[in-house]
């Protein structure tokens, strides 16, 4: 009886034996194929990331970026021109073309600046939303809309195919995108941070 007992409980040891030695690879062969698949889902959130940072928000940043620092040297001309016009002629009612002239190229420059620079670095914008929209977070695609308008109505306005009155009317102002700045840079940050 004894030997009965030692012949099953060997028979049940082999039995395991073969059992764990058949189902340990199965097992480990699943758990490394569910970790490759989800490194794998990783690797593609991580590149899609990086694609979004690369090809959307970064270029919409750097133009914006451009187009503020251009548009606050130019301010910060304007106000020195002002101040030194009117401390030249304070005094002085007598003035002459030539010292005018100074003063007026400041104006002709500008307006040059911004159809021939900062417009088309809104267009460029505009371009590089329109081509890469599905890189956008949804909370971003909402802005396209008042993109589209800002650069619309500039393009009109340079062309002279839209009253000054009605663009006032519009409320047409680059304030209406400040928030949209704002989401840019609060995106580059965050997708910063997850590829971080």
């Amino acid at each position: 009886m004894r030997e009965d007992v030692i012949a099953i409980n060997s028979q049940i040891i082999d039995t395991i034996k073969f059992i764990v030695s058949t189902v340990s690879p199965l097992i480990a062969g699943y758990i490394g194929v569910k970790y490759g698949l989800k490194q794998i889902k990783t690797q593609k959130s991580l590149d899609f990331y990086e694609r979004q940072i690369r090809e959307f928000y970064s270029p919409m940043l750097g133009c914006q970026k451009e187009i503020r620092a251009r548009s606050e040297v130019r301010l910060k001309i304007n106000n020195a021109a002002s101040t030194t016009w009117k401390d030249k002629f304070k005094e002085n009612s007598d003035r002459d073309d030539k010292d005018f002239h100074p003063y007026e190229r400041i104006l002709e420059y500008n307006n040059s600046q911004l159809e021939n620079e900062l417009i088309p670095l809104y267009k460029k914008m505009l371009s590089i939303f329109s081509n890469n929209f599905w890189l956008a977070q949804p909370e971003t695609r909402k802005w396209y809309p008042e993109l589209c308008e800002f650069v619309e109505i500039w393009q009109r306005s340079i062309s002279e195919s839209i009253p000054g009155e009605v663009i006032e009317e519009i409320g047409h102002s680059e304030k209406k995108l400040y928030d949209f700045y704002e989401d840019l840079e609060n995106q580059l940050n965050i997708l910063i941070k997850r590829i971080s």
